[in-house]
C-alpha cells in the first residue's frame, strides 16, 4: 500500500502550468477608432485578445468571414493566429504594428471622425521552448460576449484600464500581471461554462485525473508508478491508463516524464538553482542521470541551456 500524498489546500494546477511555462502578459494596443478602419496581425504562434470597451468590432481568422465582438465583448486566439480587426467586414487593413508605432509616436491612426470604438488589445507571452497538452485542448478562437460589468472578469478590465492611465503608459509591471490575471480568469470561465471542452482541459471535470494531475504536480520528485499514482486516485492500473490516456491524449508516466523535464528546464532557464537541487526538486536520482535525460528530451545539456541565456 502506497503512502497516501496529501494535497494543498487550494493547489491550482493550471495555475503552476501557467507560472512554470513563465506566461507573461502585456497590453500591446489601445486606443479610440472612428471609421473606416481595420488592422491586420500576423501569426505569431502566442495567445492574443482583443477587448471591445466601447462600440462593437469585427475579427476575422486567416481570411474567413467576420465574427463580430459585440461591446463589452472579448475574443482571444490562443494559438497567435494570423487575422484581421475592423469596424466593418472590407475594410483596408494595415499591420498594427503601425497602428502601436503611431500611439506611441502620440500620433494615432484612424481619428478622423466621430469616434465609434475603445479597443484594448493584448498579448500573453510564454517560453516556447517548453510545450505541454494544455495548448492542444484550445480552439483557434474563443468569444466571450458581453462579459458582466459586475463580475470579477470585467473588474480586472477597469483596474487595468485605471493602471494604464495612472501609468501614462502601456508598459507597467501593475498592466503587465492584471494582464495575467484575465488571461486566467479567461481560461477559467471557459473551463467552467464550455460543454464541448476537451483534451486537457477536461481533465478538470474528471475527479479522480484531476486528482491525478493535482499530485504530479504537487510531487513531481515522488517516485511515482501506475501502481502508486492508481493508489492514490483509487484506480486500477489499466482503469487509470485508459482514462488518463483518453482524456490527455498520452499515458501517464509519459506525462509525468514530461513534467518533470518541463519543470527542469524551467528551473535551469531562470533560476539560480545547482543541477543536483534542480534533479532532487524534479525527481530524478542525481545530476547525471538529469542530464541525460535533459539531452535526450530538448537535445541541449542544462549547461548548454544557461550558457545560451548567459549570451
Amino acid at each position: 500500500m502506497t503512502e497516501q500524498l496529501k494535497e494543498k489546500c487550494g493547489f491550482d494546477v493550471l495555475g503552476d502550468i501557467l507560472e512554470t511555462l513563465r506566461f507573461r502578459g502585456s497590453i500591446f494596443f489601445r486606443s479610440e477608432l472612428a471609421p473606416p478602419w481595420g488592422m491586420s496581425l500576423a501569426f505569431n504562434g502566442i495567445p492574443r485578445f482583443h477587448i471591445a470597451l466601447s462600440g462593437s468590432f469585427f475579427l476575422g481568422v486567416d481570411g474567413g468571414d467576420g465574427v463580430e465582438i459585440q461591446q463589452g465583448g472579448i475574443v482571444m486566439l490562443p494559438g497567435g493566429s494570423n487575422h484581421w480587426i475592423a469596424d466593418r467586414p472590407g475594410r483596408q487593413l494595415i499591420p498594427i504594428d503601425n497602428a502601436v508605432e503611431a500611439c506611441e509616436l502620440n500620433n494615432p491612426f484612424f481619428r478622423q471622425g466621430e469616434i465609434s470604438n475603445h479597443l484594448m488589445c493584448g498579448l500573453i507571452n510564454f517560453d516556447q521552448g517548453m510545450v505541454h497538452p494544455v495548448f492542444n485542448s484550445l480552439p483557434a478562437l474563443l468569444h466571450f460576449p458581453e462579459i458582466d460589468r459586475n463580475g470579477p472578469v470585467w473588474l480586472t478590465i477597469t483596474s487595468i484600464e485605471q493602471a494604464i492611465n495612472q501609468a501614462q503608459s502601456l508598459r507597467s509591471p501593475i498592466v503587465d500581471r492584471l494582464t495575467e490575471v484575465l488571461f486566467f480568469q479567461l481560461l477559467n470561465d471557459y473551463i467552467s461554462k464550455e460543454n464541448s471542452v476537451s483534451g486537457f482541459l477536461a481533465a478538470f471535470r474528471d475527479r479522480r485525473i484531476h486528482r491525478a494531475l493535482t499530485l504530479i504536480h504537487q510531487h513531481p520528485n515522488f517516485n511515482w508508478s501506475l501502481a502508486s499514482l492508481g493508489d492514490q486516485v483509487g484506480m486500477s492500473r489499466a482503469t487509470l491508463v485508459r482514462h488518463f490516456q483518453d482524456t490527455i491524449g498520452i499515458a501517464p508516466m509519459t506525462y509525468i516524464t514530461n513534467w518533470r523535464m518541463t519543470k527542469a528546464h524551467s528551473l535551469i532557464k531562470h533560476a539560480n538553482t545547482s543541477l543536483e537541487q534542480v534533479a532532487e526538486q524534479v525527481g530524478f536520482a542525481s545530476a547525471r542521470t538529469l542530464s541525460k535525460a535533459f539531452l535526450r528530451h530538448y537535445g541541449c545539456t542544462p549547461s548548454q541551456l544557461r550558457r545560451k541565456q548567459q549570451d
